[in-house]
């Protein structure tokens, strides 16, 4: 045999055991399971430094290659605990190959509850609905070399409580679809289409533009780049609406977001963009999903009637882990003449700080968020911005909020964040009716009607023991003033959110196909 010949073996069986060890690696690590509370607590410490921070959720392979590199630098005991934590977690999601498979296959069961005191996820604005709900996920991948297929469905009756869930609530189980996707990754590109969680976003808040605030919905994402200049893009044809607020007759939604990123040594910027568009019998326009189109010149150069926002976000990284960053939306605002317009802008900010060294491996956190009363409103109600009817960005409108406290640190088992939060919510809603042309001059620019307070002190934290034992909490102490939107009452509530799961080593499926 020939020294080429050899060469060209070798370099295929290279390829080959390559292909293999990635197949899974490419799956996504949702955004609610729980390894992100060890990742947040890791990131304030200035560990995982090869995770983007604005940008999430990750892949498997990107979390595992940060972890190996975060092994070679920690020497603190409770901090590599925490590896094992989010190495485990990421395991659930994609076995970690080691042969030379060309496909590998995985399916798992596991159940858990919930017990609450509100259905509403937010528990900033509790709805003071106390129940424990039980519930399974199923979950399975298909994958080979840069292809990945995956599935995880949830059913459980904490969503047959919750307002922002709009299936089925008259069984004894509500399920749906949490995440369903194929994807491929190479070098300089991806494509992921289906559902998964997505977000945009500061440490430890809901992005402005794209967050995992609504419900998951099914979409196409495109990236192209490297991991120092990327442009990412999600096209989604979002629910019907009615056309407006006095007739039945349905609209067609249809969404595009582009990011421009940037990462440079410690340094994280993107510049952003989002349209709704559609109307009765307004079909998918490619013009307007095109990844390396701006759509805003569709809106001022093509005439297109659309309604696009524009967002940017920074973010600072030091090596002690310290962050400073802010993000801003913008929508509604006046470019060229028009007399009759008179739409006021639509708004929103957010600041952080995060990481900030304090005694004893104790880290702290700081935020402000303000978002005025008409963003994410439209004057034709199929261009709110939502996914049946939960904001595609923040969650609420209408209100501001500071929050601060403390990261533990590793001298505790777990990673636990004690904070304080206080927010003004106005009456202004999203999924109200814009206000009329005669109106708008004198509408206030934020809290509108009666604003109710709330200051909340609080504790959460995540833990995974044992073969397959997670546990996740959110507990703590509300105090409102103008409680429930009546002007001088208050009320004093505990407030709080248990999440307890159990997925044993033998529920778990994994083979090799071929």
């Amino acid at each position: 045999m020939t020294s080429c010949v050899r060469r060209t073996m070798s370099i295929c069986a290279v390829v080959f055991v390559s292909a293999a060890r990635v197949a899974a690696q490419n799956a996504l690590l949702p955004l609610d399971d729980i390894a992100y509370t060890y990742i947040d607590a890791l990131q304030a410490r200035g560990q995982l430094r090869s995770l983007p921070v604005l940008e999430r959720p990750y892949s498997v392979g990107a979390v595992r290659a940060a972890l190996t590199e975060a092994r070679g630098s920690l020497r603190d005991d409770g901090a590599r605990r925490w590896l094992d934590a989010i190495a485990a977690a990421a395991d659930k999601y994609a076995p970690n190959v080691t042969t030379a498979d060309s496909a590998v296959f995985a399916a798992s069961l596991a159940g858990y509850g919930v017990a609450q005191t509100s259905g509403t996820r937010d528990l900033m604005q509790s709805d003071r609905v106390n129940t424990f709900a039980p519930g399974f996920t199923v979950r399975a991948l298909l994958a080979s070399g840069p292809f990945t297929g995956a599935l995880r469905v949830l059913a459980d009756r904490r969503m047959r409580v919750d307002p922002e869930f709009l299936g089925r609530r008259d069984r004894a189980l509500s399920a749906r679809t949490e995440d369903g996707y194929l994807g491929f990754t190479s070098r300089y590109a991806t494509l992921q289409v289906g559902r998964v969680g997505r977000s945009w976003a500061l440490p430890g808040q809901l992005g402005l533009m794209v967050s995992n605030g609504a419900y998951t919905y099914d979409h196409a994402y495109v990236q192209l780049g490297t991991d120092k200049v990327h442009l990412s893009t999600v096209i989604a044809r979002l629910d019907d609406e009615r056309l407006n607020f006095v007739t039945d007759t349905l609209a067609q939604r249809y969404f595009t977001a582009h990011r421009l990123a940037l990462r440079l040594g410690g340094v994280e910027a993107g510049i952003s963009e989002s349209v709704i568009y559609g109307g009765v019998a307004r079909g998918f326009q490619p013009n307007l999903s095109n990844p390396v189109s701006p759509v805003f010149l569709a809106q001022y150069s093509d005439g297109e009637k659309i309604n696009v926002a524009f967002g940017a976000d920074l973010l600072w990284r030091a090596r002690s882990g310290v962050m400073l960053g802010g993000q801003v939306y913008l929508d509604d605002f006046q470019i060229d003449r028009c007399d009759l317009c008179g739409e006021p802008p639509g708004i929103g900010a957010t600041v952080t700080a995060d990481g900030l060294p304090l005694p004893g491996g104790t880290r702290g956190f700081a935020s402000f968020t303000r978002v005025t009363s008409l963003t994410y409103r439209a004057p034709d109600r199929f261009e709110r911005y939502t996914s049946r009817t939960v904001g595609l960005g923040q969650r609420n409108s209408d209100f501001d909020e500071v929050k601060a406290g403390l990261d533990a640190g590793p001298r505790l088992p777990v990673p636990v964040r004690f904070y304080v939060a206080y927010r003004r919510q106005g009456a202004g809603d999203y999924r109200e009716p814009y206000p009329a042309v005669a109106q708008r001059a004198t509408w206030p620019t934020i809290f509108e009607g009666v604003v109710v307070k709330t200051i909340r002190v609080a504790a959460r934290s995540a833990l995974r023991v044992g073969d397959g034992i997670e546990v996740s909490a959110d507990a703590g102490v509300n105090r409102s003033a103008n409680d429930l939107r009546v002007a001088g009452a208050s009320k004093t509530r505990f407030e709080g959110r248990i999440r307890v799961a159990l997925e044993p080593s033998w529920a778990r499926i994994r083979t090799s196909l071929f």
